[in-house]
């Protein structure tokens, strides 16, 4: 990969599928679904809070509400990370 001859965007996508090759593979050494919290899954996303409650506003990614705390199913974020990835959508 030349990175000179690299588009942002495409940079961009390269690492996001590099960022949910990762996590799919600790996910899976997980025998137990889980759920996590906001601070948790912007850790295993390797981003931000505040980015992480953007792409849950979006709708890119899925949460659950139990009471008054948001959880995240890791597996299932990094699905629709992957699905966004491929679709090409917008970045948010």
């Amino acid at each position: 990969m030349e990175i000179a001859s690299t588009t942002p965007d495409e940079l961009a996508d390269r690492v996001t599928n590099s960022v949910v090759e990762q996590l799919r593979h600790l996910i899976q050494e997980s025998s137990n679904p889980i759920l996590v919290d906001s601070d948790e899954m912007a850790r295993l996303a390797s981003i931000s809070r505040p980015t992480l409650d953007r792409l849950r506003s979006a709708q890119v990614v899925p949460s659950v509400l139990v009471g008054r705390r948001r959880l995240y199913r890791p597996d299932a974020v990094v699905a629709a990370l992957e699905a966004q990835a491929a679709g090409g959508a917008d970045h948010v």
